[in-house]
């Protein structure tokens, strides 16, 4: 079977299960996963124009911008104009946001634990290392 057959085979199931571990990695996440990452993108970038979000997340501008304010009503973000080009907003994490970051990222690492206790140490370093593998090739077809 071809290369690409069996991707296009394997990519519903694998996605299938991706969503199902995300649901319980991320469960009790106040954010929805799409809040989540904005927050993650912003707090990765140290800053980001609006324009900027919206494009490294693939969404409409409008949608970057409902979901901003979402943040912001949450005090996790603020919004800022950019001094050299006025016509620009610029959106930052609060210090309450870098909090929940940290929080976040402790319980969806615990979560990540339980669940890995439920294979075998040979699959856990199988699936940590097919993971490494996916994201090395796919980081480079961006």
């Amino acid at each position: 079977m071809e290369q690409i057959e069996r991707i296009a085979q394997l990519y519903p199931v694998i996605m299938r299960v991706m969503g199902r571990i995300r649901s319980l990695v991320h469960d009790g996440m106040d954010l929805t996963y799409n809040q989540y990452k904005m927050l993650l993108t912003i707090y990765d970038k140290g800053s980001c124009p609006l324009n900027l979000l919206a494009r490294e997340l693939g969404i409409a501008m409008s949608s970057a911008s409902e979901m901003v304010e979402r943040l912001v009503n949450l005090g996790i973000v603020y919004r800022a104009v950019d001094e050299d080009n006025r016509r620009q907003v610029i959106i930052y994490t609060t210090d309450r946001g870098e909090e929940l970051i940290r929080e976040l990222r402790h319980g969806i690492i615990e979560n990540y634990r339980q669940l890995f206790a439920r294979l075998p140490e040979g699959d856990q370093e199988r699936l940590a290392t097919a993971f490494e593998t996916i994201a090395d090739v796919l980081g480079k077809l961006e």
